[in-house]
């Protein structure tokens, strides 16, 4: 027996080697001679080449595949993509011509065979195979800033620092000369938009054009900059790029009512001057850094909410594809933000245009894909996603009486269920609850009668049976269901009704209960949580007779929002004498229900008791819109073609390649990361976080950056203007502890930026564009100042500083279309700072969209510049508009001894920052005198003129 199974061993081993030898034959023959002849010049290691990422040169890379799966899987001819492509029937390989059939029919019966391949070698790592980094390190945006000499000019008189001497070097080699300086009244109405985003009071005004002291100008920039205003607006350019919003927006656009607290933090920021390095760190990784006490613990964490509050698709099923979208906004934005790189075109393949492989996207990917801003779920859906708010520190009293006050309610509850459990009246909340478990005559959706199609889901807790149905909130009005009852003995029965409840659930369900005495008809509350049981709700106490046409009737007529239908209860008043409340079939010791009536009084003591411990509650902890890392912090798998579900292989998390930290730096096993990308972010190593930031500030000060293109540093953007400057200014920020006011300080007191608008029909002609700056650039307000400035000179702005614009409306699913809370969320009718108004995405206030407001989708570095019929018509047609002008109207001087003349100056010194002209002025007087009977509604037309004219929207 023993030499009979030894035999039949050695002759399976013969056999498998002789097939293995067929097999290896086969190959050699008729399978590499092709891929080597037709193939390898796109996929193989040796060419350098891996199109698609497919690698057919070795066996495992042959199997591995690419981007769109394995090339071969052996034995199943329909699953792999290389016969596919053979054939032209998918791919086309080769491209140029289809091989003969005989080929085809080879590599067919090669699989069949389970694709026997000799070929040894791992898959080789397609990581930026095309990318040579020495080469793209010499572009200059990845190359250190560097602060030379400052450049010798021919007429060393006319600057006043630095900057106008690299400035006015490059005019003298085009032959260029700059404009005259601006006036007074121009350049204190020019600062004053610049720095706070107001105008300046006449009064204001008046005073500059008085002062004589060479340090007036000083004088006047040191106040601005000290004003609280300075940080509301130059809070809201970082709120631009930090894609900054009230809410959600997406498919369930739920309002953020924590949100403010970040962008109060900006604002305190930059009013602080908070170092721009620290500002970063505290963005990326505030959550993760030491503080010295709670204040600075609560300020990073509110921080690390510029992670929080970019747009999501919270309805999204796809829970990791969900994550790595996230991710990948996240990285887009950061990479726009403090790099000027378009790090989102990595996801998918290696940056077509800038040296970033779909390696180094992954690398940092691992980073966000380890930190947690979607968390939980909202609106009681498990199909819509949470983002995650965590509390800010407390006094140690106030943490005490929370606690305690938690123990004390903990107790109480714990008392309430067991007297309930006690009764038979114990809630079943997790959706087992089945027919059988209930008592008296219960009708599940199963058994109603339909009319209409009804969608079955199981979704949200709790439920009768199996789930329940829904009409889709469609063919509203035809849809309805009959529930009818075997009644077989006469008398009184409760009916209840069974529904899950949460958001988007009819608040108007018609209930019809035909009974003995006639019909019963009622509005059923859905997103109202059923009271008894937490699973039933009582419709009444109805007579049915014994085998009655009894039934209960819902309904969609009527409805907007979704109608769940469950199950009907039918309990016997008979049985319900001593437990009101029973709803399930627990048996009951007979000695509990003596006491009954004396535990449903301790019961309701409880309750009360409870109602009010819950109404003394001390204040919770404020809550922020937070980050924070994952428990399972890793590296990230490459997404192939970004397909969160065909993943490759797993990149170490890591940092830009091309720009690396200064020293080399590994990621904690621990934690994200976060810190470590903080850091090189911060890092005056960094090539770019520098350049792109003073490059910001100076593009809000003249309109145009240094690098027109501000979010794109890479080969697509544009080449600096003064390459130097930008240096220059980069280095000294950084010297100046990043010290956002006092670069825009240095910059504001240059003679450059102190230029008037006059236009030189030569110097256009040699630099149409003002590239080089010959004089000033002409600008539009943005929307935020067109607003604010209406409201200050007509006397009404509210300066009140911080809080939320969204908290009284709690967490609000707001529609697209917001219907009744359009005036509630459009801000027109508030009189704070349009920084506090409320951002809600889909649906901005039409006054911020028209006048090109950035949007909160994406981050903006700078906001486009539009002139369209629209905005003459809001001008025009606005009630806010003419409400302003009629407050700036009544405000006049009037009265015996007033001129028209004073009260058209005093008209044009509020809207404009000048007196009217001689001209002007008989305009007004002849338009004033032939207005209606009214003269008031006369000065109010005029009002409103002035402020829809260019020269008040434009600041010179």
């Amino acid at each position: 027996m023993h030499r009979l199974t030894a035999a039949v061993i050695l002759f399976l081993s013969m056999t498998a080697a002789s097939q293995a030898e067929v097999g290896d034959d086969f190959f050699e023959k008729k399978i590499r001679p092709v891929l080597a002849t037709h193939c390898y010049e796109c996929h193989s290691a040796a060419a350098g080449k891996a199109k698609g990422g497919l690698y057919l040169d070795t066996r495992a890379g042959i199997r591995k595949g690419g981007e769109s799966g394995p090339a071969v899987v052996p034995e199943n001819v329909d699953e792999g993509t290389l016969l596919g492509a053979l054939t032209h029937e998918t791919f086309e390989m080769p491209p140029d011509k289809k091989l003969p059939q005989q080929v085809v029919d080879d590599f067919r019966e090669w699989i069949n065979m389970g694709a026997p391949d000799p070929r040894e070698g791992d898959v080789v790592p397609s990581v930026a195979s095309g990318i040579d980094f020495d080469e793209a390190r010499k572009f200059w945006s990845f190359q250190p800033p560097q602060s030379g000499a400052t450049p010798e000019v021919q007429n060393s008189n006319w600057p006043q620092n630095d900057i106008d001497r690299y400035v006015l070097h490059e005019l003298e080699k085009t032959g260029l000369a700059p404009a005259a300086d601006a006036s007074r009244r121009a350049l204190i109405r020019r600062l004053s938009f610049d720095l706070t985003g107001l105008p300046p009071t006449p009064e204001q005004i008046q005073e500059f054009v008085n002062d004589e002291s060479p340090l007036a100008v000083e004088h006047l920039v040191d106040r601005l900059l000290a004003s609280p205003q300075f940080g509301e607006h130059w809070g809201r350019h970082w709120l631009d790029v930090a894609r900054y919003a009230d809410s959600n927006g997406g498919d369930i656009n739920l309002t953020y009512p924590n949100a403010w607290r970040y962008r109060d933090y900006v604002v305190s920021a930059f009013n602080n001057d908070k170092p721009f390095n620290e500002f970063v760190r505290e963005q990326i990784a505030g959550d993760l850094l030491t503080a010295a006490d709670d204040s600075q613990r609560a300020e990073q964490l509110i921080a690390s909410g510029y992670l929080v509050v970019g747009p999501k698709m919270l309805s999204e099923r796809d829970k990791e594809k969900l994550h790595m979208d996230v991710v990948d906004e996240q990285l887009d934005s950061i990479g726009k933000t403090f790099m000027g790189l378009t790090l989102g075109c990595a996801r998918c393949h290696d940056h077509k245009f800038d040296p970033i492989p779909t390696h180094d996207y992954y690398a940092l990917a691992g980073i966000l894909r380890s930190t947690v801003t979607v968390e939980g779920i909202r609106m009681n859906n498990v199909n819509v996603s949470g983002w995650i708010e965590r509390p800010l520190p407390i006094e140690p009293e106030h943490a005490k009486a929370l606690e305690d006050h938690k123990t004390a309610v903990a107790e109480l509850e714990k008392q309430i269920a067991d007297l309930k459990k006690l009764l038979g009246t114990n809630s079943k909340e997790k959706g087992d609850v089945t027919v059988d478990s209930l008592v008296g005559i219960v009708l599940d959706n199963d058994k109603a009668e339909l009319v209409g199609e009804w969608k079955s889901s199981s979704l949200t807790f709790p439920f009768v049976g199996a789930g329940y149905i829904h009409d889709n909130r469609e063919a509203k009005g035809e849809k309805r269901a009959t529930y009818r009852p075997q009644i077989e003995t006469a008398g009184e029965y409760e009916v209840r009704i069974s529904y899950s409840p949460g958001g988007g659930r009819e608040k108007e369900v018609p209930v019809r209960i035909v009974h003995r005495d006639g019909t019963a008809e009622l509005k059923l509350n859905q997103e109202e949580k059923p009271t008894l049981g937490g699973v039933f709700k009582v419709l009444g106490r109805f007579q049915f007779d014994a085998g009655s046409e009894g039934r209960v009737e819902i309904e969609t007529t009527g409805t907007s929002n979704f109608v769940i239908l469950d199950a009907v209860q039918f309990v016997s008043v008979a049985e319900l004498t001593e437990s009101p409340e029973l709803v399930f079939k627990e048996q009951q010791d007979p000695a509990l229900i003596e006491g009954v009536k004396e535990k449903r009084d301790q019961l309701a003591a409880l309750e009360k008791s409870l109602a009010e411990l819950k109404k003394s509650a001390p204040p919770p902890a404020p809550m922020a819109m937070a980050a924070s890392d994952r428990d399972d912090v890793g590296d990230c798998e490459i997404c192939i073609r970004g397909e969160p579900h065909n993943r490759g292989k797993e990149v170490p998390r890591g940092f830009l390649t091309v720009a690396p930290p200064a020293e080399p730096v590994s990621v904690s096993v621990e934690t994200s990361g976060r810190v470590e990308l903080a850091d090189y972010l911060a890092s005056e190593s960094n090539p770019l976080t520098a350049r792109v930031t003073v490059n910001r500030v100076w593009a809000h000060l003249f309109g145009t950056g240094l690098v027109a293109s501000v979010d794109n540093f890479g080969t697509l953007g544009e080449r600096p203007s003064h390459p130097e400057l930008l240096d220059h200014l980069a280095v000294q920020f950084m010297s100046d502890n990043w010290s956002t006011k006092k670069l825009i300080r240095s910059i504001v007191l240059s003679r450059t930026y102190q230029l008037s608008t006059e236009f030189n029909a030569g110097a256009a002609e040699l630099d149409p564009d003002n590239r080089l700056l010959w004089r000033h650039s002409r600008r539009r307000l943005g929307a935020e100042s067109i607003r604010d400035a209406m409201l200050q000179i007509s006397g009404s702005l509210d300066l009140t500083q911080g809080g939320s614009a969204v908290s009284g409306l709690g967490e609000t699913a707001v529609a697209n279309n917001q219907g009744e809370k359009k005036g509630e969320l459009t801000g027109e009718t508030g009189q704070r700072r349009t920084i506090y108004q409320p951002i809600i995405r889909n649906d901005l206030p039409d006054y911020l969209t028209i006048f090109n407001f950035a949007d909160p989708e994406v981050c903006t570095g700078q906001r486009s510049e539009t002139t369209v019929p629209a905005q003459a018509l809001w001008m025009l047609n606005s009630e806010f508009v003419l409400q302003q002008a009629q407050r700036i109207a009544e405000a006049l001087p009037s009265g015996e001894g007033v001129a028209p003349g004073e009260q058209v100056d005093q008209l044009y010194l509020q809207i404009l920052g000048r007196p009217a002209t001689a001209e002007e002025t008989e305009r007004a007087r002849v338009f004033i005198s032939e207005a209606n009977s009214d003269q008031m509604d006369g000065w109010t037309q005029l009002a409103q003129a002035l402020l829809a004219s260019s020269e008040f929207r434009f600041v010179d």
